[in-house]
């Protein structure tokens, strides 16, 4: 019974070395949401974009892409190349400007929108990892 039991012991043990244990965190409901266009008198287009974290730890975002769909046109692609500190469980407002493909430059009033975006998180010192997400809706062009 004695062996048997530190037989027991002894594979559990082996067992547990063997495991490991994960140290990645799993970003789960990233979100990113076209929320405000602003028309400036150049054609160029204010995208002010939410940043949205229901994680229980803090997301940092390297950099980040969006292609943005306005009325069904493609409207261009938005660049984040600054990092962005995003806290556990809150958002963060980031606009940025571009310039619109030709044939949207004249939006005005609500327009609907689709957002693809890829977030590339900073996980430590020079560790990324890419995150997909995407989002829909309408916005109001001011």
């Amino acid at each position: 019974m004695k062996k048997l039991f530190i037989l027991t012991l002894l594979g559990l043990t082996v067992l547990g070395l063997f495991s490991g244990c994960s140290s990645g965190v799993e970003r789960i409901g990233l979100q990113v949401q076209l929320v405000k266009l602003d028309k400036k008198a150049n054609g160029s287009l204010l995208a002010s974009l939410l940043f949205s974290n229901p994680n229980v730890s803090s997301v940092n975002v390297s950099k980040s892409t969006h292609q943005l769909t306005l009325n069904g046109k493609s409207a261009g692609m938005l660049e984040i190349s600054e990092p962005v500190g995003i806290p556990a469980q809150q958002t963060t407002t980031i606009t940025v400007s571009f310039t619109p493909v030709s044939g949207t430059a004249d939006l005005s009033g609500s327009v609907s929108y689709q957002l693809a975006s890829v977030l590339t998180l900073r996980i430590y010192d020079d560790d990324t990892e890419r995150f997909k997400t995407s989002s829909s809706g309408a916005v109001t062009v001011q």
